[in-house]
């Protein structure tokens, strides 16, 4: 492999574990909302994309949230902030959209991020 692709590689890698970074703390965000929450009410919870800087809210039922999580790779993102490159979607909602993480590095990411137990 040459210089320049090597180089290429680290700076993709690089950036794919910025972006599940990103959206793995917007999960965090969100578990912390909907602790706080009232069980049978809404809340406004943030856009779990990969995009650096993200200031997108969503308002959800505490019931659709749970439906998001029903496992450690479904993610909660606004319409167009999936990154095809470590999401893949799933289901499409008017106002929002959810995303699996596509396998290797993300997935993997995801998993170990989860304070849901398995």
């Amino acid at each position: 492999m040459s210089d320049d692709a090597e180089a290429e590689k680290r700076g993709s890698e690089r950036w794919l574990r910025c972006a599940v970074s990103a959206e793995v703390n917007g999960r965090r965000v969100n578990e912390a909302i909907e602790r706080g929450a009232m069980e049978n009410g809404t809340a406004v919870f943030v856009c779990e994309c990969g995009h650096l800087g993200c200031t997108t809210t969503i308002s959800l039922s505490i019931a659709d949230y749970e439906a998001v999580r029903t496992n450690f790779d479904r993610f909660l993102v606004a319409p167009g902030h999936e990154i095809d490159q470590v999401d893949q979607v799933v289901e499409r909602h008017p106002d929002h959209i959810v995303v699996v993480k596509r396998e290797g590095e993300a997935a993997a990411m995801a998993a170990a991020a989860d304070e849901r137990p398995h």
